[in-house]
């Protein structure tokens, strides 16, 4: 017997969580929608609007900037948010402003043109990164090696392979050899 699919939206609304949740983003969009304007007149680059912009909880509104500079203009402008958002039907007691937290930077990867690019500080850190990963490199093969078949060793297969189109690439990039150990070169 095969279900029918549904919405994600009629699937959460089913449960007492999911519909919490989706009554906190429906808050968190309409209180977005109502300092949008104010927002940009402080600082035209914010969009409260967009994705983790504004995120409302309880009776606190978390507003979160892209940069320390923006936060200290729309700092400035809590008072009026609060009003216009109490003119407005939410009950907003308290605003936090602060930085969008980052993603993490192994979770990130740059674009290939631009670590190409990137200069003398990336030629560096590439050299530095060539030993790590012909270390991490030997040890994938190794442990591929001593694992029984498997899920895992399948796993380590691949990663022993991405490490290696690596080492290519960065090979193929012209760094010199001992640029990509950590060596300096002998002028």
């Amino acid at each position: 017997m095969t279900s029918t699919p549904h919405r994600l939206k009629d699937a959460l609304s089913r449960s007492e969580a999911g519909s919490a949740l989706l009554q906190r983003v429906q808050a968190s969009r309409r209180a977005a929608a109502v300092i949008e304007s104010e927002c940009r007149a402080i600082v035209p680059e914010f969009e409260a609007t967009r994705s983790g912009g504004c995120e409302l909880r309880g009776t606190t509104l978390r507003v979160n900037a892209a940069h320390p500079a923006q936060v200290a203009k729309l700092r400035q402008a809590v008072p009026r948010f609060l009003r216009l958002l109490q003119q407005q039907g939410l009950e907003v007691i308290e605003i936090k402003i602060g930085v969008q937290p980052r993603a993490l930077s192994s979770s990130v990867r740059p674009p290939a043109a631009a670590a190409s690019e990137g200069g003398p500080a990336q030629s560096a850190a590439a050299g530095r990164q060539g030993p790590q990963l012909e270390a991490a490199l030997k040890f994938a093969r190794k442990l591929a090696l001593a694992l029984p078949e498997s899920t895992l060793r399948t796993a380590t297969q691949r990663l022993a392979g991405s490490l290696t189109s690596r080492l290519a690439r960065m090979r193929e990039s012209g760094q010199p050899r001992n640029q990509q150990h950590g060596e300096e070169q002998d002028a």
